[in-house]
């Protein structure tokens, strides 16, 4: 067996590139790694100051001068010595994170041991000067990164020199610093990047200077530091200055001025003007605890054991739901739009972690949501927010500034979507179903202007106060109320404490005690002035039943979790008013017995008085049948009136089915060409015609006819389908209907006797015009208005008057149809006089609309 040797890996020259200015590719993520290094030395402030920017040599020399750009980043950590520099800062990748999660009372937020090579990103040239407490000497070390930047395969990066100094506070002065007791000072010089730009008129005058990089690397800062998070105890800070540019700074608006602290408070000011929810872990990660807040008052909190516990354990996340009209207060404050802004952010130990909630960036799968459910889900341009994460055992490894932290197991337990199970979810969903459930959007009415009021809101001439919204808040509150259960959406052997704002309770219970107590006077009122009735009762007592058997769930629901006092309180409230409606039933159902013996009473009255009533009935219908017999026999077409004349003309069309029934079986008999069964059929419809025609006859000689045909509440859809039902067949055996839409229901006071002339008008008239097939559509419109569609397959209407329809419906105008039978002009007439007493109305939509044949529209009015 072959002796085997040892190998090792080179470490070539390019590797400073490729972990330093290659990788770090963002001139302000290079100045937050220096930052982050800062924060883990226990700096309790880091300056990051510029000078000679607007006019510096940096073209003109080789190496530097005094007048080479620079950018200084200096803090007041715990410093370096001479041992640390060579055995830490030096280490490439040496990180005292991965040994020690905590150092000087702080969650180290540096990972990878790489971020010392920003400075590379930044400028050519780098000094470091660095001190500690226990050294009265500064140390020096100058490094060139240009002398790393050669194309040798052979050249290692450690066989290159680094020269450092011992510097005597006295030296140290003299390079134009100010002494320090201790931490570390970075003078990066000849900067790579172009911090500011000369603005020039057109004779190459320099009026001005573009200072955005500033302002964005400010705005940056603001997002990536969450002082509310790593730095609990407020003692640190970051400061931006360059002196040159303060003229330019102070002419810009408060909200992009980029000398000073960096601070990071917008999500302080926005729990005023939005609606927010708050979830963060307690008692060793052991509970949870959640609170929803609206425009600043607390809606619910609720304590709950920690469904995510180990993976979970010291975590928060904020998430404020942006209305338009928040949307805009956001950008008075902030100086710009919410979705320019971001959306959801990710904090681990204090610094934000790119890119989740930049500007496009869907991590949690939010926008995903919306399009799944656009008017039940929430989506990025809807919200902004942020989860926060002190993570001391690693377990959220971030990978780059490009691509976030890990996706394990962690990961998933904060953020997946799936059943609304992590987290952020858990959370998250709950503020959704209040805003969309709860609050239905806290839209504006759709008649307001939303971009004319986003201005008055930027400009600061509309205020809160002056808001409207398309719902009052009493409306909204009751609908909060009534899904408050649903929002929390809560197991009960998870609820450690739940408030719910007493205002929900005792506000809804309040106006309906109000309403349920004038009600009940009303009642006694009315029953003493004897203008109450049993069904009337029975209809209150069906009320008062579901009223109280929805206080029984209600009390059900909140019987299932502990409460806090003030929720106690308003729940007794709430018992209270139950009680309450139990003794108003039962008084009630006390009035319903005295109602019964009184109307039992009364039927006994009435009962002794029939006997005498109906002789005098007899008399008076004696006089009337005799007064009816000499009415027809006097009665002429002239002197009949249109509701005589009317029935008729339906007489006749009945007499004419019956009249030509017995020719046809007459002949069939005569030619001994019949069958006894079919015979038996025909002879039914035909005595069917027979006493319909008696029917009516009946009516018209009765000199009170208009009394009769007066009206009763009916079905109109279901009165139709039965009456065809029974009378289709009878004007022909193979005429066939067809319905659609008859589950449609709408009730009308007509008279039925009318409703079937109109009827048998319209199927005569089909059947004459060559249809055997009728269809009826019915289109209910409103709850007060119904259309009928009455097509056929017929000829149609005539080209005759298919220009001029409603000649039709006047007396007399008639066709002649191909049949042969002649008609006399007045069925249509007399439909449409029937209708429009009814409030309704007929009229004629067209040929071959449905079928073949004609089609009229007949339109059901309820009032």
């Amino acid at each position: 067996m072959a002796e085997q040797k040892d190998l090792h890996f080179k470490t070539n020259v390019q590797l400073k590139s490729i972990i330093g200015k290659d990788l770090i590719n963002d001139d302000n993520i290079a100045i937050l790694e220096l930052v982050k290094n800062s924060f883990d030395a226990d700096a309790k402030q880091v300056k990051v100051k510029y000078f000679n920017l607007k006019n510096n040599d940096d073209k003109n020399v080789e190496y530097f001068s005094s007048n080479t750009s620079r950018l200084i980043i200096q803090d007041d950590g715990v410093g370096m010595d001479i041992n640390d520099i060579r055995d830490k800062w030096l280490n490439i990748a040496y990180s005292e994170k991965k040994t020690n999660k905590t150092q000087h009372k702080r969650r180290m937020a540096g990972a990878k041991g790489v971020g010392r090579f920003s400075c590379d990103r930044l400028g050519e040239y780098l000094n470091l000067y660095a001190k500690t407490n226990e050294d009265p000497h500064y140390y020096k070390l100058s490094i060139d990164w240009k002398k790393f930047e050669i194309e040798d395969e052979d050249k290692e990066i450690q066989s290159i020199p680094l020269k450092y100094e011992i510097l005597t506070p006295t030296e140290f002065q003299s390079l134009g610093f100010s002494n320090f007791e201790h931490g570390v000072l970075l003078e990066i010089i000849k900067l790579r990047s172009n911090w500011a730009y000369p603005i020039s008129d057109k004779s190459g005058n320099i009026t001005d200077w573009d200072v955005s990089k500033f302002v964005e690397l400010k705005k940056y800062l603001e997002k990536l530091i969450n002082p509310n998070q790593a730095f609990e105890s407020n003692d640190f800070g970051v400061y931006i200055d360059a002196p040159e540019f303060r003229v330019e700074n102070n002419s810009l608006e408060d909200s992009s001025k980029f000398i000073g602290k960096v601070e990071n408070r917008i999500f302080e000011h926005l729990d005023f003007k939005t609606t927010s929810i708050e979830t963060y872990l307690t008692d060793g990660g052991n509970e949870l605890f959640t609170e929803l807040k609206d425009k600043g008052e607390t809606i619910f909190w609720i304590r709950e054991k920690n469904p995510f516990y180990p993976e979970i354990t010291n975590a928060k996340a904020t998430v404020y739901y942006l209305s338009p009209y928040a949307k805009s207060f956001f950008t008075k404050q902030t100086g710009i739009r919410s979705v320019d802004y971001g959306s959801v952010f990710l904090f681990i130990n204090g610094f934000r972690v790119p890119p989740y909630g930049e500007l496009g960036n869907d991590w949690l799968g939010i926008d995903q949501r919306k399009a799944q459910g656009y008017s039940r889900n929430i989506g990025l341009r809807e919200l902004v927010g942020q989860i926060e994460i002190l993570d001391e055992e690693n377990k959220f490894q971030i990978v780059s500034s490009r691509e976030g932290i890990v996706k394990n197991e962690s990961y998933d337990t904060l953020t997946s979507s799936e059943k609304n199970n992590s987290f952020f979810f858990k959370a998250f969903r709950r503020l959704e179903r209040y805003v969309v459930e709860g609050l239905n959007w806290d839209s504006a009415p759709e008649h307001k202007n939303l971009l004319e009021i986003h201005k008055k809101i930027v400009s600061g001439e509309t205020t809160e106060e002056d808001l409207e919204y398309s719902e009052d808040l009493i409306t909204k509150q009751k609908r909060v109320y009534s899904t408050i259960h649903k929002i929390i959406s809560a197991k009960s052997n998870e609820v450690i404490e739940l408030y719910i704002n007493e205002n929900l309770i005792t506000q809804k219970i309040e106006e309906e005690r109000e309403a349920s107590e004038r009600e009940f006077n009303q009642l006694i009122e009315d029953f003493s002035n004897k203008k109450i009735d049993g069904d009337t009762l029975n209809k209150i007592l069906q009320k008062k039943a579901q009223e109280n058997e929805e206080l029984e769930k209600q009390l059900k629901e909140f019987s299932k979790y502990t409460t806090n006092e003030a929720t106690s309180k308003a729940i007794l409230e709430l018992q209270d008013y139950k009680n309450t409606i139990e003794k108003q039933t039962l008084l009630i159902q006390d009035l319903q017995s005295q109602l019964e013996e009184l109307k039992q009473q009364k039927e006994s009255a009435e009962k002794s008085a029939t006997t005498l009533k109906e002789k005098v009935n007899k008399v008076e219908s004696d006089l009337s049948i005799e007064k009816e017999k000499n009415l027809y026999l006097l009665a002429t077409r002239r002197t009949l009136s249109p509701d005589a004349d009317g029935l008729i003309h339906t007489i006749k069309i009945n007499n004419v089915e019956v009249r030509d029934g017995i020719e046809n079986i007459i002949d069939d008999l005569t030619e001994n060409d019949y069958n006894v069964q079919d015979l038996i059929k025909r002879l039914g419809f035909l005595k069917i015609c027979a006493e319909r025609s008696l029917k009516m006859a009946e009516f018209v000689t009765r000199a009170d006819l208009k009394e009769d045909i007066e009206k009763k509440d009916v079905d109109v859809v279901k009165y139709i389908i039965e009456y065809i039902s029974l009378y289709g067949d009878t004007f022909s055996e193979n005429l066939a209907f067809s319905f659609s839409n008859n589950q449609e229901q709408i009730s009308k006071n007509l008279s039925v006797l009318n409703m079937s002339i109109i009827l048998d008008n319209l199927i005569s008239n089909a059947v004459k015009w060559g249809a055997d097939k009728i269809q009826i559509d019915f289109e209910k419109v409103n709850e007060k208005k119904l259309l009928v569609f009455f097509s056929d397959n017929g000829k149609g209407l005539s080209d005759k008057f298919i220009k001029n329809s409603e000649k039709i419906f006047e007396l007399s105008v008639r066709d002649i149809p191909p049949s042969g039978y002649s008609g006399s002009g007045i069925g249509l007439f007399y439909t449409k006089n029937l209708l429009n007493e009814m409030n309704c109305d007929i009229e004629f939509v067209g040929n071959k609309e449905v079928l073949s044949g004609a089609t009229f529209k007949i339109t059901i009015n309820t009032i």
